[in-house]
């Protein structure tokens, strides 16, 4: 569903799942509630004649001790259904409180690749952000003793997701640019993935035109609906594009996060430009097919691809390198080992080995993707 105001529409949808009253879980972070927008949703739900319990303590990066929390407040009454609102990380507990409503285990007992032994009740998200894509996915990212987890399974895919861009209009220029920057990564990550596919392909491509074109006028301007409307959407495509798998990218972000625990999308995008160089001569044809399309033009070369992204990123205000967060060299080897033991991507179409992070990592420390682009374009 995807419309200005939609998401005072739910109640539709759950109609149209033959659940005509009863009680609904709304799963949010504080912020979401303090501005009011999960009135937007609960106030027509209760007007209907539906009872709306509200779950506010979604934090940025949510551990296991949150979504254990979730996990028993969605077991407390016989709700019919669950609503995820907010940014990634409400949208993804929101899975968790869907699928262990009904089941009774323990988060622990899911992490990984999972299946539930009961069907998780409906869900529907509604994002207040444009980027993560949580809402097309089948994942739920967690940080269990301060390193990210995941629990993985095809039944925590929403049954429905609400596109509605007003949510989006008082996001703050860094939310904008750290969630584009997110869509952007999924994007550019599906489209090098050893898994792409002709339906990932056309999500990825689609997605990369949006944020190329809209970005930087929602960032500038977080009144431009056109922008924001599109932004919305290109997120929704961009978690699409998740299906061929991410590279190289995530795992170096999440190296990132779990040292300084900044948002998911600022670190996926401080890795994105040295990530494209990674693979500039794995795949050069394909970086420079990727080029064109956000450039508008044609021929161009690969490693024009990672000066734009570089150049975006010093655009919308995200840091470029590793020293802005306080990351030094001494912290290398313990990222390179952690990338590679902890991370592993085999969906990345060059070998991730220590020898060639090294230079990744070091060249990160100072910003220094052009001699990053000559090493990876050399060797």
């Amino acid at each position: 569903m995807m419309g200005d105001g939609a998401a005072g529409q739910v109640e539709q949808l759950l109609k149209g799942w033959k659940i005509a009253g009863g009680d609904v879980l709304l799963v949010a972070d504080k912020e979401v509630v303090k501005l009011g927008l999960d009135r937007k949703v609960a106030a027509p739900l209760e007007a209907a004649g539906y009872a709306v319990a509200v779950f506010d303590g979604i934090v940025g990066e949510p551990t296991l001790e949150i979504a254990e929390a979730l996990a028993g407040f969605a077991r407390q009454k016989p709700f019919k259904a669950v609503v995820g609102m907010g940014g990634g990380s409400s949208l993804d507990m929101s899975k968790l409180a869907a699928a262990f409503a009904t089941n009774p285990e323990g988060v622990t007992e899911h992490l990984g690749a999972t299946t539930f032994a009961k069907a998780p009740l409906p869900l529907i998200n509604v994002p207040t952000t444009a980027g993560t894509g949580a809402e097309a996915t089948a994942v739920s990212m967690l940080s269990v003793q301060g390193r990210k987890a995941v629990v993985l399974g095809p039944q925590l895919v929403p049954l429905a997701t609400v596109l509605d861009a007003e949510l989006t209009k008082t996001l703050p220029p860094k939310i904008t640019a750290a969630t584009g920057m997110d869509a952007l990564s999924h994007a550019l990550e599906g489209f090098m993935s050893i898994n792409a596919s002709p339906f990932t392909d056309t999500q990825a491509t689609t997605c990369m035109s949006i944020v190329a074109r809209w970005l930087k006028p929602a960032y500038e301007d977080g009144s431009n609906m056109e922008a924001r409307r599109a932004m919305i959407y290109g997120a929704y495509i961009g978690g699409l594009t998740l299906n061929a798998g991410v590279v190289l990218g995530h795992s170096v972000a999440y190296t990132i996060a779990n040292r300084c625990h900044l948002p998911h999308g600022v670190s996926c995008a401080m890795a994105l430009p040295y990530t494209i160089a990674y693979n500039l001569k794995a795949i050069p044809e394909r970086i420079s097919q990727a080029a064109d399309l956000v450039l508008g033009k044609h021929g161009s070369k690969p490693e024009e691809l990672v000066t734009w992204v570089d150049e975006l990123i010093v655009a919308l205000g995200l840091p470029r390198s590793l020293q802005e967060v306080d990351i030094s060299e001494t912290d290398v080897p313990a990222m390179i080992a952690e990338c590679v033991e902890r991370y592993p991507r085999p969906t990345n179409p060059a070998p991730i080995d220590a020898d060639r992070l090294k230079v990744l990592y070091e060249t990160m420390v100072t910003g220094d993707i052009v001699r990053a682009v000559e090493y990876y374009q050399g060797g």
